[in-house]
């Protein structure tokens, strides 16, 4: 029986795309993320200064 695998290399001649290329071609508003991560991050500090503050929680 013959064998069909073919076993020579290919090079791969596809662009890379970066992080700065999927930004900028995708859906997403950069502005709208930048809000969303600032609130979270607002949150998260205001929970961390509750728990620091409060001396029988930990």
């Amino acid at each position: 029986m013959l064998s069909s695998k073919d076993t020579s290399l290919k090079a791969d001649l596809r662009k890379k795309s970066s992080i700065r290329d999927e930004i900028a071609y995708s859906d997403y508003d950069v502005q709208s993320c930048m809000v969303m991560l600032f609130v979270i991050a607002a949150l998260l500090l205001s929970v961390i200064s509750v728990v620091a503050a409060t001396p029988g929680l930990l």
